[in-house]
């Protein structure tokens, strides 16, 4: 009898985890910018990112031009003080775009 209980107990707990794990993978719905970002293609723009990227020398916002993009990623066009340089971003690293005037 107590055998019986414990694998109830077990088949119960891994029902529980399993259920918990799917309900997680639900809720993960994350907003995309990538319905947003043909309207501000060849347009100045602020584009503010999700964590700091240090590797392509972006803390918390890049200025530039959006020169093209796909389904993953934007080319970013930044004007330094003497020279250009272009940027590759995912746009899931994308928190907010604005539009510079």
């Amino acid at each position: 009898m107590v055998v019986f209980l414990l694998i109830v107990l077990i088949v119960l707990l891994i029902y529980i985890i399993w259920e918990k794990k799917k309900g997680n993978e639900q809720g993960k719905q994350e907003f995309s910018w990538s319905p947003f970002l043909p309207g501000y293609k060849g347009k100045n723009c602020e584009i503010a990112v999700k964590e700091p990227l240090p590797y392509i020398d972006i803390m918390y916002s890049e200025k530039g031009m959006l020169l093209d993009m796909d389904d993953e990623w934007i080319m970013l066009l930044c004007r330094r003080k003497k020279k250009t340089v272009v940027k590759i971003l995912r746009i899931d690293n994308i928190s907010s775009v604005k539009e510079i005037v």
